[in-house]
């Protein structure tokens, strides 16, 4: 079953930002260690990713929908996908940003 439209939209701005907020802390210190944060190894890429989709779960927690979500039939795993698509996604734009600005 789909998730409702709304309740999408919801979740990848939750998921944008919570992405935004860790992408922009872990650039400030990479920067006072002195690398360059726009271009990472893909690896780094890949924990920042996982990164941020634990936060959103640990929001999602936090405000208690759990039970919220698994009433209307969203199980981890679609929730795992809608937190993980603008992490990906904004990882990918920056690589590409980096090499095209290289």
């Amino acid at each position: 079953m789909r998730p409702n439209r709304l309740l999408v939209r919801a979740y990848l701005v939750r998921g944008a930002s919570l992405w935004l907020v860790a992408r922009v802390t872990l650039s400030g210190v990479f920067l006072l260690a002195g690398i360059n944060p726009v271009q990472l190894s893909a690896a780094v890429m890949g924990e920042i990713i996982l990164l941020s989709i634990g936060l959103s779960f640990l929001e999602t927690h936090r405000r208690r929908e759990r039970a919220f979500l698994a009433n209307l039939a969203v199980g981890p795993l679609v929730l795992g996908a809608l937190f993980a698509g603008p992490p990906i996604i904004g990882e990918v734009a920056l690589r590409i940003g980096g090499a095209v600005l290289q």
